[in-house]
């Protein structure tokens, strides 16, 4: 007897695959609803069948079970689909989502989401500015919220805004990657101490008198057998602590290269988006 072919097992693949974004996405959802599968039974009854107790605590059980085997051994099947546009309905979500073949809850947000670049969260925060999904409206006018929000994404300054927005977001901090190097050259242990100890350790100058560099060898000794270095590791250990000076140095020159870019991005940032505020509203009572 041969064994599945190519398409057989394409398509059991693509049916647990299904099966098992249906399961994370139900109880996810169930979950984020606080309803436990006796309630969530309760609430699609009342809501699609009155009195009638069509579904039951074991009835859930099974959907969010669906492709794995029940006690018999009978792998569950997907409920029919029109008790998934009921479990959708009850969830505020499409049946796709549950399915997972959408990753919005909605085909709109997805939709959405795919025209305008923008994650699904960031459309609701959208939608309940500019639709009438809260309790507050701007100035008693229901329609200013979306009309402000309009203005602002259609204002020629707004990309610039964006760009602005973007130089700030790109700065990149760094000092771990210079501190990282002196370990990738010394090794950790070395590296460790030479940091730990690089204030303590002397170094003598060229024009050094011969007490000073003697003054500096019974300091540097000290260090020696204060960091626990060996004699095989003396020249590692000296180039070691140049290498941390240097990597200090260049660090303190990082922090204050990265502070001058960000004050400059911010500042960018607030007279950009006053830009865009004048452009909307013009000073009226101001000088």
């Amino acid at each position: 007897m041969s064994g599945p072919n190519a398409e057989e097992l394409q398509a059991s693949y693509i049916v647990r695959q299904k099966t098992e974004k249906w399961c994370r996405n139900l109880e996810r959802l169930m979950r984020r609803e606080r309803l436990t599968q006796s309630a969530f039974a309760k609430k699609i009854n009342a809501r699609f069948f009155g009195s009638e107790e069509r579904f039951s605590q074991k009835t859930v059980s099974n959907w969010m079970n669906v492709g794995r085997p029940d006690r018999q051994g009978h792998v569950r099947p997907f409920p029919k689909y029109e008790i998934m546009l009921q479990i959708a309905d009850v969830l505020e979500v499409d049946v796709e989502h549950l399915t997972g073949d959408i990753e919005c809850e909605t085909r709109s947000a997805q939709n959405a989401s795919e025209y305008t670049g923008l994650d699904e969260d960031a459309i609701k925060q959208i939608r309940s500015i500019t639709l009438f999904e809260r309790e507050w409206q701007m100035g008693g006018d229901p329609e200013m919220p979306g009309a402000i929000a309009s203005g602002i994404l259609k204002s020629p300054g707004f990309p610039r805004l964006l760009e602005e927005l973007g130089r700030l977001a790109s700065l990149h901090d760094r000092r771990d990657e210079i501190m990282s190097r002196v370990e990738a050259q010394y090794g950790k242990e070395i590296s460790s101490k030479a940091f730990e100890y690089h204030d303590a350790f002397v170094s003598a100058g060229a024009n050094a008198s011969e007490a000073e560099r003697d003054e500096a060898d019974d300091i540097n000794e000290s260090v020696f057998k204060s960091a626990g270095i060996k004699q095989s590791e003396r020249e590692a250990f000296i180039k070691a602590i140049a290498a941390a000076n240097e990597a200090i140095d260049n660090c303190f020159g990082e922090e204050q290269s990265l502070e001058q870019a960000e004050g400059a991005a911010r500042y960018a940032i607030q007279k950009q988006f006053e830009q865009i505020v004048d452009s909307l509203f013009p000073p009226k009572f101001i000088r």
